[in-house]
């Protein structure tokens, strides 16, 4: 069975779950699919089998403490150090699907944006002014700061797979963080020197380049599956 179509069948089977088990799996289920450099086929097949194996508890009478233990945390790091990690070749694909989709988004909206504005209603240049180099600079920056987020935000969802949490405290906590690591990058972008040569580009441009990017990032993101 595919990735996509193990996790569809997940989800469907969670239903059955009663509420006590519900959230013990639940709680497996996001610390498992959020650990980093391990392979997304072997971690949905494995989940599948942890939820068969709690639905056929369950329909004894049984709970998921019962079967799995009462740290669910320490199961499931069990788990987790039992799966095999991603070939390298798997991870670049999933870092260039998440930036092409990223940077199509992007350069889609921006385009669309500065189309609209500058040809409708004479707002803005209807021509973008780049140097090479500083372009260059910034779309690295740009990916790189994705990921670093990303990547943080997985780290905090699997702290908090296990525990409570005060959902609006960590809500301003989590946007303090993100809106002054986002100011602090662009305001980095923003005093860089220009450098490199220097090109021209019609803002409407950026309509097909960032479809095309997206599209790649889609057409990827479908091989991973």
């Amino acid at each position: 069975m595919r990735t996509e179509e193990l996790i569809q069948e997940n989800n469907r089977k969670r239903e059955l779950l009663n509420e006590e088990n519900e959230k013990y799996y639940s709680g497996l289920l996001i610390y498992i699919r959020t650990s980093f450099n391990k392979s997304e086929q072997e971690t949905e097949e494995i989940l599948m089998e942890v939820l068969d194996h709690l639905l056929e508890a369950q329909a004894e009478g049984r709970t998921a403490e019962e079967v799995f233990g009462h740290d669910p945390k320490a199961y499931a790091q069990e788990i987790v150090g039992e799966l095999p990690t991603a070939l390298p070749k798997e991870i670049i694909k999933l870092l260039f699907m998440s930036g092409s989709t990223f940077l199509g988004v992007f350069a889609f909206t921006s385009g669309l944006l500065a189309t609209i504005l500058s040809y409708g209603f004479n707002i803005g240049e209807p021509v973008y002014h780049f140097k090479l180099g500083s372009l260059a600079v910034g779309v690295a920056a740009s990916l790189l700061a994705v990921y670093l987020f990303v990547y943080l935000l997985l780290n905090y969802i699997r702290r908090a797979a296990f525990r409570e949490v005060n959902k609006r405290k960590e809500l301003i906590s989590a946007f303090l963080i993100g809106g002054g690591s986002c100011g602090l990058f662009v305001a980095g972008l923003y005093f860089m020197p220009s450098f490199g040569v220097s090109i021209d580009i019609p803002v409407y441009w950026l309509i097909p380049s960032g479809a095309v990017l997206y599209g790649i990032g889609k057409w990827l993101e479908k091989k991973k599956s």
